[in-house]
């Protein structure tokens, strides 16, 4: 797969939001439901696009790997209606197209070690596959860091952030996050067309 090779060249840009202006009870409105990362494309699925082949082939991967789906356990939250303290985290990207979503990792689970196939951007912004080096995802951590979590970027290792700090990477930067803590991890996820070219990989 494309990048695989030079996974070492890449790594996250590191910034914060302006204020952090949610609470631990602003996430208790967010639904959750249950995702595996080695069994995420719905067999009956009608989306036959390169990035839902992109991810066909990242779970043909990890059966290479011997994965065990348990283990790829996470929550997903898409495009939820947010209350007004949680909106304040799109505001950077009103300007842009964008997507939004938020993920929880709970003890024991990890996101395998992937590159974003932008699935769902790519099939509603109607992104062609020429265009799909400039999507970007930022991650904004939700909560503090707790030990046993941790997230690998290309060939950096963050720990440590708090809550209103972001990651963000462009393309196929391979990356993964995992949780051996006792806590759960919530972040969001922004994902959006960096036209400008603010963002290199």
């Amino acid at each position: 797969m494309r990048s695989y090779e030079n996974w070492r060249e890449h790594s996250a840009v590191e910034s914060s939001v302006e204020e952090v202006t949610w609470t631990d009870s602003d996430l208790l409105t967010l639904p959750w439901n249950a995702t595996y990362m080695t069994d995420e494309i719905p067999h009956d699925s009608s989306w036959d696009t390169f990035a839902t082949q992109n991810k066909k082939a990242l779970e043909a991967m990890y059966k290479t790997w011997g994965i065990p789906k348990d283990g790829s356990l996470h929550y997903m939250s898409i495009r939820p209606k947010l209350n007004k303290r949680l909106t304040s985290i799109l505001s950077p990207y009103a300007h842009m197209k964008f997507n939004y979503n938020f993920l929880k990792l709970t003890s024991g689970c990890s996101l395998m070690w992937h590159f974003d196939t932008y699935a769902t951007f790519v099939r509603y912004n109607n992104i062609e596959e020429d265009q799909v080096h400039n999507v970007c995802r930022t991650a904004i951590m939700i909560k503090d860091w707790d030990r046993g979590q941790i997230l690998q970027v290309g060939d950096e290792v963050y720990t440590h952030w708090l809550a209103g700090d972001t990651f963000t990477w462009k393309g196929d930067t391979w990356h993964g996050m995992s949780n051996f803590g006792p806590t759960e991890c919530i972040i969001g996820q922004i994902t959006f067309l960096d036209e400008d070219d603010q963002y290199t990989q």
